[in-house]
């Protein structure tokens, strides 16, 4: 089989599993049967298909009817998402007043599947700034948005998640060990804030706080990078302080909502 016979392999099968999904999301169970009528589709692929979405629990089978419908999947995605975009909606208008206040890159990220995944950025507006676009993931360890995270989560889970991404390949060019990133993170988790300069971009200052929910769980992290400027340094604290309050307000939006 050619390269080209196996991408467009490939694409089929995926067309075939969103055509499926498609259909049974007008809240109608449907028969093997009715299916394959509907999606033209050979017993066969329709059989490798349902089996695939049904042990990932997108489709379900009714043992009595043995008729098909969405599956419970479906409905926890449905559900990540209104959060991701709830929150998102809730903290873009300070992400703004902060890129606006201070003119560097404001950004929010959430853990998603073990990784920090960026749902939101905001600009900057110098002509030096740092810039990355929402949807991009990043390894739990990598900067401040890792120190967020990893410094809520007990002992256990941070080692095993430093096993998973190296941190002499992500997190930072100053700390290259355990035990120095852990009493690191323990300072995080007391400050509030995780601060980095030149680390783990070089020329680079970059900030970030964490946003809990009601029951006190790190739910994402609001991060401002910018270039390395007297300002930003000479101004730190100052810096530090409008993170946190800016972090303190989008929880309290967020716990209210």
């Amino acid at each position: 089989m050619s390269d080209s016979n196996k991408s467009f392999s490939r694409i089929a099968a995926v067309d075939n599993a969103i055509d499926l999904l498609l259909l049974l999301s007008n809240n109608k169970e449907r028969s093997i049967r009715e299916l394959g009528e509907y999606l033209n589709l050979t017993k066969s692929t329709l059989h490798r298909t349902l089996q695939t979405l049904e042990n990932r629990g997108f489709v379900k089978q009714d043992s009595i009817t043995k008729k098909y419908s969405l599956g419970y999947k479906i409905l926890e995605l449905s559900i990540n998402l209104k959060s991701q975009n709830e929150l998102r909606n809730l903290a873009l208008t300070y992400m703004k007043e902060l890129r606006d206040r201070l003119g560097d890159t404001v950004q929010l990220a959430i853990l998603n599947e073990g990784e920090i995944l960026i749902i939101e950025t905001v600009e900057g507006t110098k002509e030096l700034r740092v810039f990355s676009k929402a949807g991009q993931t990043l390894p739990l360890t990598y900067g401040n948005f890792g120190k967020i995270f990893l410094s809520h989560m007990e002992e256990r889970a941070i080692l095993h998640n430093i096993e998973k991404s190296p941190l002499k390949s992500y997190a930072s060019n100053s700390i290259v060990n355990k035990e120095a990133y852990l009493e690191e993170l323990k300072i995080v988790k007391e400050r509030g804030i995780s601060v980095s300069i030149d680390d783990p971009i070089d020329g680079a200052i970059s900030m970030a706080v964490p946003i809990f929910n009601q029951g006190g769980r790190v739910i994402a992290s609001l991060s401002i990078v910018g270039a390395k400027t007297p300002h930003l340094v000479e101004n730190r604290l100052e810096i530090e302080d409008l993170m946190k309050q800016t972090g303190a307000k989008i929880t309290e939006k967020v716990n209210r909502s």
